[in-house]
């Protein structure tokens, strides 16, 4: 024990320490206590969920007319739906899968529950569940044996705003959209006229197979659609150009049918820095592209397609066919000169053997510069035969001018005396290829630079 004089009074500091600790204990258990405890949210964790399953249900048996629905897979293309919802747990639809599926309503069952937040799941087998069948016959043959489509049965609520739900697919992520259809587009897809409409877009691009629009610098772009359900291409578009300096630029997106547009998924198809979203149509005959300003761009119709035939070769044609003692319009008469060597010469014995029908095709090999001569031919009218084929390597220049040089010479089958004036012409001539338009037909144009009274016109394959 020690004391401190401090203006002439004794202090006991024993005592004050012990004053000290009394006090700092005191703060600290007041520090520690809680009157009252302010949750962060003004619900419990399973009053929110609850909450927001509540919103889903209701909002998807709310809509009187019910839902179009939108769902790229994550393998194939984009998919179309209608749907309606009912307040028992079941849903009618139809879908844009296949002819059947435009027409012909199905009802299933489907929840909402719980499952990293509100979850819609389609419980029982519908056209959906198509798209997640690990079956490779599915559509046509058209499936893969392990994963389907790449698409769920099973989305997560995302986001929804007046007239619109948004789920993600609990497995794939892909994005499962769903906007209120009107009383009228109701009608339509429940009286079967789903079918129609596809069938309405899909004339349209038969009837102007190069179709294009031109953007807001002049641009053309091609616009090829693909409506098959095939994995690599199906349901997809693709836009095209060729710019001034002469590169091919191109874009793809999914798609879907829904009964008034083509809508492309995954918000859009970016193309020429612009965001693409539909195509549409604009009145009864005239179809438009629009962006995701709803700017509008008339759908027209070149003679020939937009890209350079020889820009083509691998890519959208791999080659070129004459039929059996067919000559097409186009062909100069040297040209039918060469082609009929071959087609007269088969059934005569020429070739030491007789043939009742045969075919020349060329076929493009671009990632090893290789084009093939092949000379079938067969003594039943087609249905077997043989080949004789011709290998040549190739360059060309930047105006498209092919120089041919022998990679190997004939091989298989019996016809080679047949081919021999081809064959020459192939190593003596340098080549151009271009469209020849006749009859509404767009054929393949080969011209030769050397002899430029040699043409020869070759269906496109």
């Amino acid at each position: 024990m020690f004391t401190v004089i401090l203006n002439n009074k004794t202090i006991d500091m024993k005592k004050i320490h012990l004053f000290s600790l009394i006090t700092l204990f005191a703060l600290s258990f007041l520090g520690c206590k809680k009157d009252s405890y302010v949750a962060k949210f003004d619900q419990l964790p399973q009053e929110r969920i609850g909450a927001q399953i509540d919103l889903v249900k209701n909002a998807l048996t709310g809509s009187p007319n019910g839902w179009i629905a939108t769902l790229p897979t994550g393998l194939g293309g984009g998919y179309g739906f209608y749907m309606n919802f009912d307040k028992e747990g079941f849903v009618t639809m139809v879908a844009d899968l296949t002819t059947v599926s435009t027409a012909t309503v199905e009802k299933s069952q489907y929840r909402v529950k719980q499952d990293m937040g509100a979850a819609l799941s389609f419980d029982t087998y519908s056209y959906i569940s198509i798209l997640n069948n690990p079956d490779a016959g599915s559509l046509g043959g058209n499936g893969n044996i392990r994963d389907g489509f790449k698409s769920d049965i099973d989305f997560v609520y995302d986001h929804s705003s007046a007239d619109s739900l948004v789920f993600k697919g609990k497995r794939y992520r892909q994005t499962f959209t769903l906007v209120k259809a009107s009383a009228e587009q109701k009608a339509k897809y429940l009286n079967a006229e789903y079918g129609t409409a596809i069938d309405k877009f899909k004339k349209f691009f038969t009837d102007n197979p190069n179709a294009y629009f031109e953007t807001d610098n002049a641009l053309k772009v091609a616009v090829e659609p693909n409506g098959s359900n095939s994995l690599n291409a199906g349901k997809r578009v693709t836009f095209t150009s060729i710019l001034a300096n002469d590169a091919i630029v191109s874009a793809t997106a999914k798609f879907a049918y829904t009964i008034s547009k083509m809508d492309i998924l995954d918000s859009g198809l970016v193309f020429d820095k612009n965001y693409y979203v539909r195509i549409a149509w604009k009145d009864a005959t005239t179809m438009a592209v629009y962006d995701k300003n709803n700017k509008e761009y008339i759908l027209k119709n070149n003679p020939t397609p937009l890209l350079p035939l020889y820009k083509m070769w691998g890519s959208k044609y791999n080659g070129m066919l004459s039929n059996f003692k067919t000559i097409y319009p186009g062909t100069s008469t040297k040209g039918a000169d060469l082609l009929n060597f071959y087609h007269n010469n088969l059934d005569n014995a020429y070739t030491g053997y007789r043939f009742n029908f045969g075919r020349i095709t060329f076929v493009w090999n671009v990632i090893n510069k290789r084009i093939t001569l092949n000379g079938f031919h067969s003594q039943n009218g087609g249905t077997s035969g043989w080949t004789t084929a011709s290998i040549y390597n190739y360059t060309v220049d930047n105006s498209g001018t092919y120089t041919f040089t022998l990679n190997s010479t004939f091989s298989g089958g019996y016809a080679s005396k047949a081919l021999i004036p081809l064959h020459n012409f192939m190593l003596n001539n340098q080549v151009k290829f271009d469209y020849f338009v006749s009859g509404g037909t767009v054929y393949a144009l080969m011209k030769s630079v050397t002899d430029p009274t040699i043409e020869m016109t070759f269906i496109l394959q």
